[in-house]
């Protein structure tokens, strides 16, 4: 006769039951919360529950919920393998250095914190690659052009927060080397550069950028949406080169130079509907005289250009 385990799970000081199904899903958020977790294994349905009364835990924590599963013992271990390695169908990044470099979910489970190099790279041409940062902070060094998170090798990423880059005195929070990246609801304090979209086409919306060097530095291809920036010691958002983007609904204010900074080698940019004010120099500035920057229905104190509007 095959031999089997009768398994439960339970969480000592909640009511919460936890079962097997539940366990395979949610394995990672139930270690989190329950700590020790008991995963019991008799002969019979009774005698886990006679363990838990000899470690003092209240049956009722399990009794009026508990299933029983009669599982073997070969596929009681592969079960808990996958549970463990599954974790919500997200991969865990859990140290400073990690390449993502195949397409998935990925989730920063925990702070990554005084990273000497980059604290997380996607690249190898990466596609359809989820980042969420989960509610947790990167910070790092003063190692020269590192990044919090840098996109490199034409990968495709999208970023979500909420989560905070800091500390990379040198280098910069987000840096978009090539490819393509979306960036919602992230902040970005005490870098060189907060956001530094130097190549590729970069979606960036919702996200904070204060007490930089520089918030947002942008000469990629794309949008930069509903941002702010703030208390950077020179510019809230400037911009330069030839490539096509559009500045819309940000807000720049209380910079050490200029709120929003065009270059004087800029053209093709749409500048529209964006509020800079309390900016230490100007609030919106355009180096290139030729009015090859459309500069439409902005709130602003100062400027310096011949067409700002």
């Amino acid at each position: 006769m095959r031999k089997v385990w009768h398994v439960a799970f339970c969480c000592p000081g909640t009511r919460r039951f936890q079962d097997l199904d539940t366990v395979v899903t949610r394995v990672e958020k139930l270690v989190h919360s329950c700590n020790p977790v008991y995963i019991l294994a008799a002969k019979s349905a009774a005698e886990p529950i006679a363990k838990y009364q000899r470690e003092r835990i209240s049956m009722t924590l399990c009794d009026t919920r508990m299933k029983i599963y009669r599982i073997g013992i070969p596929a009681l271990l592969l079960l808990m393998q996958v549970a463990v390695t599954s974790a919500q169908g997200q991969n865990q990044i859990t140290r400073c250095g990690t390449f993502i470099l195949q397409p998935g979910e990925y989730v920063l489970a925990n702070d990554l914190t005084n990273c000497p190099g980059d604290g997380i790279i996607i690249g190898g041409n990466a596609r359809d690659v989820m980042l969420n940062l989960a509610g947790h902070q990167i910070t790092g060094s003063s190692g020269a052009q590192r990044a919090g998170i840098k996109i490199q090798s034409g990968a495709h990423a999208r970023i979500v927060g909420p989560g905070i880059i800091s500390n990379y005195t040198a280098g910069f929070g987000v840096s978009l080397i090539s490819g393509t990246v979306e960036v919602t609801a992230v902040t970005c304090t005490g870098n060189n550069i907060g956001f530094f979209l130097h190549g590729g086409t970069a979606m960036v919306r919702g996200n904070v950028a204060t007490n930089n060097v520089d918030g947002f530095y942008m000469v990629a291809t794309g949008e930069l949406r509903d941002n702010l920036a703030s208390g950077n010691s020179q510019d809230g958002i400037f911009t330069g080169i030839r490539e096509r983007a559009q500045f819309l609904h940000n807000t720049a204010a209380f910079n050490g130079r200029y709120g929003i900074g065009a270059e004087r080698d800029s053209s093709n940019k749409d500048i529209v509907s964006n509020t800079a004010l309390n900016n230490a120099r100007y609030d919106l500035f355009d180096g290139n005289r030729n009015c090859q920057n459309r500069w439409i229905d902005n709130t602003f104190g100062t400027s310096e250009g011949p067409c700002i509007h």
